[in-house]
């Protein structure tokens, strides 16, 4: 953009410019410069920004183009030119637009964690800053006429880069390291001012070209509105993507995160697998259905992180010396345990079900809102019997109906369907007859 600035100014020299359009020109190359610089120190250049924003920021940096155009062209030739007023005007505009270039790149030099990143963006603003000063002593001498060294100013910002460039970066530009937090701030707020400096070079060309004016300062604040959903719905998409990772890899790995134990989906699987086991060799398999005891209220009064350390430890105790390696303990969901004994009849399972009561008893985990001041639980029992095979959710839907049974009876005691109670489980459970016979 400077040799462009340059040879059309050895233009008007030559072939004249009583106009004034070739002169007008050449400051709009001189003015353009700021194109790829908004590009530079506002662009994130993240890999996985999505390439809307980019064409975006792109859009509009030709827009800005358009308008710069559009403002000195009618500024500096024409009627508007022999106005006095209008130079200063032109010279008040650049200043803000290579001071501001100046600003953003020593921001993003500061917000910068890649000594990459931090080098470029130390010569960038070390080439912008001098080449603002410069500019502004340049234009304000051109007024009064250029004497014969003016023409050397315009080369110190180019060879103050090229001695940057070539020379070793210095040690505390190695050593200088900002934060995380700084890094993502400066980062998200560059953008913010591309949209600024839009807007106001926008109200400045207004009064010159209203409606190039004004169709660029609405399209700088819709544009960022834009940029910012478009990288919102990116962060979303990524963010579900994540989700469901961590989802699919807790089904592969079939433990509950917290507690360790399994989760649903190896219960599903395992009690699959044992009923299918009893149906062919003949045996019994049984389940417990384990619930802690006014959970709720535990969490009420100590607080989430003591409820999640309680989990942990129940599901320690359940997992203990109480059950055979081949069985499985399992985190059903909340505070709910299951336990699947294979080859197990019902007695046995009841006996089980006491061991494990006094196991979580021996916790001695303190409830201040508990009727017993201690964790207690409450387990239902139900079995499958060789004669008489059942669907897994069948049997956990009995076990539960006999946990229900539990809780009603005042909750810190065992039920098992059709053995330990004669009560009939409740109407609304809709367990039949045939079912609540199962031991």
């Amino acid at each position: 953009m400077q040799m462009l600035w340059a040879g059309t100014n050895v233009l008007a020299l030559i072939w004249g410019d009583k106009s004034g359009y070739l002169a007008a020109m050449a400051t709009v190359f001189s003015g353009l410069y700021v194109i790829p610089c908004m590009f530079m120190v506002t662009r994130s250049f993240v890999r996985n920004e999505p390439r809307t924003v980019a064409m975006l920021d792109l859009a509009l940096s030709c827009m800005v183009a358009v308008l710069v155009y559009q403002f000195f062209t009618k500024l500096l030739s024409g009627p508007l030119a022999s106005n006095p007023s209008s130079i200063y005007v032109v010279i008040y505009l650049a200043d803000a637009i290579d001071f501001s270039m100046a600003f953003m790149a020593i921001l993003r030099f500061f917000g910068t964690r890649s000594f990459r990143w931090r080098f470029f963006y130390y010569a960038a603003a070390s080439y912008l800053l001098v080449n603002a000063i410069v500019a502004t002593i340049y234009n304000r001498v051109e007024l009064h006429g250029l004497p014969w060294w003016a023409g050397s100013l315009i080369d110190i910002p180019h060879a103050l880069l090229v001695l940057v460039a070539m020379r070793q970066p210095p040690r505390w530009l190695r050593a200088f390291h900002p934060s995380l937090t700084v890094s993502q701030t400066i980062a998200s707020f560059a953008p913010i001012i591309l949209s600024m400096m839009v807007v106001m070079l926008g109200v400045s060309a207004s009064r010159i070209s209203f409606l190039p004016g004004l169709l660029v300062a609405c399209a700088s604040v819709l544009f960022y509105g834009l940029r910012v959903a478009f990288i919102q719905s990116r962060h979303m998409d990524m963010q579900r993507a994540v989700d469901l990772s961590a989802l699919r890899l807790e089904q592969q790995v079939g433990r509950d995160p917290l507690t360790g134990i399994a989760n649903r989906v190896t219960l599903d699987t395992r009690l699959r697998e044992a009923l299918e086991e009893g149906k062919r060799d003949g045996s019994y398999c049984s389940v417990l259905m384990i619930d802690i005891d006014f959970f709720k209220q535990y969490n009420d009064s100590l607080g989430h992180i003591s409820g999640d350390a309680c989990l942990v430890k129940v599901a320690c105790a359940l997992s203990g010396s109480q059950v055979r390696a081949r069985d499985l303990v399992a985190r059903y969901g909340g505070e709910e345990f299951v336990v699947v004994l294979v080859d197990t009849p019902a007695e046995t399972a009841l006996d089980v079900a006491r061991r494990l009561m006094a196991a979580i008893e021996r916790l001695q985990i303190v409830h201040p809102d508990g009727p017993h001041g201690r964790v207690t639980v409450s387990i239902g029992v139900a079995t499958q019997t060789p004669d008489m095979p059942m669907d897994p959710m069948d049997l956990l839907d009995a076990a539960d109906r006999a946990l229900y049974v539990a809780k009603r009876k005042g909750r810190n005691r065992v039920e098992v369907v059709g053995l330990v109670t004669n009560d009939p489980p409740p109407a609304s459970n809709g367990m039949d007859k045939k079912r609540g016979t199962l031991t």
